[in-house]
C-alpha cells in the first residue's frame, strides 16, 4: 500500500520585523508545535499519552508519536513522525516588513488529512510571531499562499482551502534497466546518523544504505502495508563494495534552543557531498524513495535531507528531483 505524501509550500509575507536564526527548521518546527497544540488540545491539562481524545487530536497524532499507547494502555514502539518540514533558502538574519518567506511541509498519510489544522496552525504562527525578539511583536506574518504540486490550494484573498486534484503516492519503485556507475550525493541539511550509540563523521556507502533501509522500514510498518520484502542483509553486504570515488564531506556545527530542556542543543551533522562508484542500479529505488522523506536523525526538523545526480560510464548525467 503507497503512502500518502504530499509537499505544500507555504508562502508568506512579514508584518512586522524579523530576526530569523541561521537554520530556520528548529524555530519553524517549534513554533508550528505550540500552534498546533493551542489550537487542537481540548484538555490543557491532561498529557497526550493518557489522553481519551489523542486519536481525534491533530496535534497528538502529528507530534507526540513517542507516547504512543495501544488500546489496552501499554506503551508500543513510537512511530516516525508524518511530517517533515522544509525550511527552504533563508537567509539569516534582519528581515523587514514586507519581505517575503516561504517553507514547505511534507505531510504523510493521516496527516494530510489534518491540512486544514496544519494551515490555521500556520496562520496562528503568523500572529504569535517567529524568531528572536516575537515577545516585543517581532517576526510576524501573514500567510499569503498554500500551493501542492503547483496548484494553488488557499490564497489569503479568498480564505478558502482546497484539497489538492492529486495527492502524491510513496513507494518503492523497481530498479531502472539503464546502467548506473556513480551517484553522487549532495547533503542540503545536516546528516546525523548513529552507530553503536555515535555520531557518524564519514559516509561509507553501507552506512548511506542502512540509514536508508531502516527510514524506509519504519515509514513502511507506520504509515504503509508493512516493512517492504527486501533483501536488507545482502543490500548492506553488496553495498561495502561500493567504492567512494570523490568525498567533500565536514562537520557543521548547529545548534538549537530547546525550550522544554532551557539549554541549547546539538543538531550538528554531516555536511557537503560525495560520489560513489560501483554496482549501484539496485540501489536507486532506495536512495529516490529516501531522498524525499530525509534519512537519519531529526527529520522533523529538516535534517538530513539530500540530493541525487547519478550517470553511467559515458558521463550521462540526470539529476533526480525532489518530490513535488
Amino acid at each position: 500500500m503507497a503512502i500518502k505524501a504530499q509537499i505544500y509550500t507555504c508562502h508568506c509575507q512579514f508584518t512586522s520585523a524579523a530576526r530569523l536564526p541561521g537554520y530556520l527548521g528548529s524555530t519553524l518546527r517549534g513554533a508550528l508545535g505550540w500552534a498546533l497544540k493551542k489550537t487542537s488540545c481540548a484538555l490543557r491539562r491532561q498529557q497526550c499519552a493518557d489522553c481519551l481524545l489523542r486519536e481525534q487530536c491533530a496535534y497528538a497524532w502529528i507530534f507526540e508519536t513517542e507516547s504512543c499507547r495501544s488500546r489496552e494502555g501499554h506503551r508500543v514502539n513510537a512511530r516516525p513522525h508524518p511530517f517533515v518540514l522544509q525550511p527552504g533558502e533563508v537567509v539569516a538574519g534582519e528581515k523587514n516588513v514586507g519581505d517575503t518567506l516561504a517553507f514547505s511541509l511534507l505531510l504523510l498519510d493521516r496527516a494530510n488529512d489534518l491540512l486544514p489544522q496544519v494551515v490555521y496552525a500556520v496562520q496562528l504562527m503568523g500572529k504569535s510571531g517567529i524568531g528572536s525578539g516575537r515577545r516585543h511583536g517581532m517576526g510576524r506574518f501573514v500567510l499569503q499562499q498554500v500551493a501542492a504540486r503547483g496548484q494553488s490550494i488557499y490564497s489569503a484573498e479568498n480564505e478558502v482551502l482546497c484539497q489538492p486534484e492529486k495527492i502524491n503516492r510513496l513507494r518503492l519503485a523497481n530498479p531502472d534497466d539503464a546502467p548506473v556507475s556513480w551517484i553522487q550525493v549532495d547533503l542540503a541539511t545536516p546528516l546525523r546518523l548513529k552507530q553503536s550509540n555515535r555520531l557518524n563523521h564519514t559516509l561509507p556507502f553501507h552506512i548511506l544504505v542502512r540509514a536508508c533501509l531502516r527510514r524506509i522500514a519504519a515509514l513502511e510498518n507506520a504509515y504503509g502495508g508493512g516493512e517492504p520484502l527486501l533483501d536488507y542483509h545482502g543490500l548492506v553486504n553488496r553495498a561495502k563494495q561500493v567504492q567512494t570515488a570523490a568525498e567533500d564531506i565536514h562537520w557543521q556545527k548547529l545548534l538549537r534552543w530547546s525550550s522544554r530542556q532551557r539549554q541549547n542543543t546539538s543538531l550538528s551533522g554531516l555536511a557537503g557531498s560525495i560520489t560513489y562508484r560501483g554496482e549501484l542500479r539496485d540501489y536507486l529505488p532506495i536512495l529516490r524513495y529516501a531522498q524525499q522523506v530525509n534519512i537519519g536523525k531529526q527529520t522533523m526538523f529538516g535534517l538530513g535531507k539530500f540530493r541525487l545526480t547519478l550517470g553511467s560510464k559515458n558521463k550521462i548525467e540526470q539529476k533526480i528531483p525532489d518530490n513535488e
